[in-house]
């Protein structure tokens, strides 16, 4: 038989080692839960990222951002529970203009704090972190032409909000800087997706891209408003399967907005 001491030493480690399996044990249980809570409270934050740009002038002219077009679904989104934020390829006070009258309700939005904060500071592509939005929203104007149609890294965004469930939705113009969006695999995003776009006819004729053509070339179905009802109120394309929604419009783009929070707001094994 070993001598006391020896035995004393065993038996201490042994309890030692006893001691140390149960918390980690207890450990293991604490950062599990930990790991759920955190991560339940990731499921049930939902934001949206809304694409706007720098491109202040054109042709010395005021331009960005149509105004309606990210102010309506800005209020949208917060009015549903969702929480909004601007990014620009720069970051920093994002172009946005308007054109004749301004209507009340929309200069109501205008005038808030909230959209003051989230246009005069907008986040860049570097400050992004795809995980935490929900979905993708790209509104017309023609800034976005000039500086987010090409911006590779606002594509990468998308492309990952995309891939993880996310839900895109474009209105107007908004449809020009999905062109470019490639996924994983090398698809382009468009691919085999019907879009509701602004049409060609009723644009300017300096626009340095044609969106109709582009977007066909990359596989996209585009629709346009064609009939004398589609002319006046636009096209809207509620695409659940493919989780893309669109509006022909800038009126359309505050139902776009709608449209999308209802769908972010159902589980994500619902869409």
């Amino acid at each position: 038989m070993p001598p006391l001491v020896d035995r004393c030493e065993r038996g201490g480690a042994l309890m030692f080692l006893l001691w140390q399996r149960h918390s980690m044990k207890k450990n293991l249980i604490l950062l599990f839960s930990i790991f759920c809570l955190v991560n339940t409270s990731l499921a049930q934050t939902k934001k949206v990222l809304i694409v706007s740009t720098n491109v202040d002038t054109i042709q010395d002219a005021p331009n960005g951002t149509f105004l309606m077009e990210i102010a309506y679904p800005l209020a949208a989104f917060t009015k549903a529970g969702i929480e909004a934020d601007v990014v620009t390829p720069k970051g920093g006070k994002a172009a946005i203009y308007h054109t004749n009258t301004l209507p009340d309700s929309l200069a109501a939005i205008q005038q808030s704090e909230m959209f003051i904060d989230k246009t005069t500071h907008s986040l860049a592509p570097d400050q992004v972190v795809a995980f935490d939005y929900s979905g993708i929203f790209y509104p017309g104007g023609g800034g976005q032409f000039y500086d987010v149609v090409n911006n590779e890294n606002i594509a990468k965004i998308a492309a990952r909000i995309y891939e993880n469930r996310g839900i895109v939705g474009s209105a107007g113009h908004g449809p020009v800087s999905l062109i470019n969006i490639k996924l994983s695999d090398g698809t382009f995003l468009v691919n085999n997706k019907d879009i509701a776009c602004f049409p060609k006819y009723a644009s300017a004729k300096w626009l340095p891209i044609d969106w109709e053509v582009e977007l066909t070339k990359r596989g996209a179905k585009i629709v346009l408003p064609l009939t004398a009802v589609e002319k006046d109120k636009g096209v809207q394309l509620l695409d659940k399967k493919n989780r893309i929604i669109s509006g022909s419009f800038a009126e359309n783009a505050e139902w776009v907005a709608e449209q999308m929070a209802i769908l972010i707001r159902e589980p994500d094994s619902q869409r």
